[in-house]
């Protein structure tokens, strides 16, 4: 193999390695859930396979919090526990407490658009300097 090939060939898995990784998320589970949501600003998205579909498509694009989602199927407690009534829904915590939730339509959509919950997540990072 010629040093230019195998130069290609690197660089074309490191692309692929990076753009798999940016798309990846962290499902939480019963166990880490408070460990992981009582950190500073963190978005989850409550979310079940079979509505995988209507997934929050833009969520990895939030800025200034961790995200993480939660599959219900696997963890009907969490789902009972913070109320969560319809898929998908998304609720901001920070610090471990519910700051805003923004739920389904009757189409198991979300309603709310990334900038919308960008803008609340901005207002609640805001909130910390006033």
């Amino acid at each position: 193999m010629k040093y230019l090939d195998l130069k290609l060939l690197l660089a074309l898995i490191l692309v692929l390695v990076c753009a798999l990784s940016a798309k990846s998320q962290e499902f939480l589970t019963a166990d880490n859930f408070k460990s992981k949501t009582t950190k500073d600003i963190v978005a989850v998205e409550f979310w079940v396979e079979w509505n995988k579909t209507n997934e929050f498509s833009e969520f990895i694009k939030l800025n200034d919090c961790e995200k993480y989602r939660v599959d219900i199927g696997k963890y009907p407690e969490l789902q009972e526990k913070y109320n969560v009534t319809c898929i998908p829904t998304v609720i901001l915590f920070e610090s471990g407490e519910e700051k805003e939730r923004f739920k389904a339509n009757i189409m198991f959509e979300l309603e709310a658009d990334r900038k919308e919950v960008q803008k609340s997540i901005d207002k609640i990072m805001l909130a910390k300097f006033n």
